[in-house]
């Protein structure tokens, strides 16, 4: 049995790349989703994609992080676990079939404003933004969002010509306007009121992952979504002023 690569927490080699084996071992798992078929393969998981993400997250630590990068990697904290939680799943297949990670400005995954780096055969990609915000946050962005449209339009006009390499896009969304934005029916930011979720994304190709050059790759989204992030990050201070546990919520560097 392989041995599985183990170094300090904040020490990682430099990336590299996920290596061929890491896609076809994902591949594999797609078709063979099974404990019976992952534990006798766990160190090729941990090995070709486990520790070459860790290491990924190790390029962007507070000291090796390129100067003004917004977030930063934790490679302890910022992967997450490719068990499913199946408990009230209809699909009981135990494993994810890609692997992901984030960096926020914290390192830790509950910290609001993130990049994600997501690694699956065919459907890899970037997402810089906020993911599944909480009520008090989510009432604040469309709030802001109202009070403020043109500005909001401004930051996110980068990601909506058709065909460009980067998109704005929701993980969810309300099927008519929340309660107290209707008078927006007519306005160009009305479908941006009804999203949960809000994402600057970017595909990548099985090539690109493999590469070290997936590194500049983050760097660029990091550039071009920083308005984006700023724009979340400048809500979420004031999102929480009525909250008595608002100095618990909003974590930084």
């Amino acid at each position: 049995m392989a041995k599985t690569l183990d170094f300090p927490d904040d020490i990682r080699p430099d990336f590299q790349g996920f290596p061929p084996s890491a896609l076809t071992f994902l591949e594999n798992l797609g078709k063979h989703n099974e404990r019976d078929w992952f534990k006798p393969r766990k160190d090729t998981y941990d090995n070709d994609l486990k520790f070459p993400m860790e290491c990924l997250l190790g390029e962007f630590t507070s000291d090796r992080r390129p100067a003004g990068f917004p977030v930063k990697g934790d490679p302890k904290r910022g992967i997450f676990r490719i068990y499913r939680d199946v408990r009230f799943a209809k699909d009981k297949a135990p494993y994810k079939t890609h692997v992901g990670a984030v960096m926020t400005r914290s390192g830790g995954k509950g910290d609001p404003g993130l990049i994600y780096t997501h690694i699956e055969p065919g459907g890899s990609f970037l997402s810089a933004g906020f993911y599944s915000l909480d009520k008090e946050f989510l009432a604040a962005w469309r709030s802001r969002i109202a009070a403020e449209p043109e500005r909001f339009l401004e930051v996110i006009a980068p990601f909506t010509a058709p065909r460009g390499k980067y998109s704005v896009r929701h993980r969810g969304a309300l099927k008519t306007l929340p309660r107290g934005f209707k008078e927006f029916a007519d306005s160009p930011i009305a479908e941006f009121l009804k999203w949960k979720h809000y994402l600057v994304s970017r595909p990548l190709t099985d090539k690109q992952v493999q590469s070290r050059k997936l590194l500049d790759h983050i760097r660029e989204l990091a550039d071009v979504a920083g308005p984006f992030l700023e724009f979340g990050w400048d809500v979420l201070e004031t999102a929480y002023e009525d909250d008595p546990r608002r100095h618990m919520r909003v974590v930084k560097d």
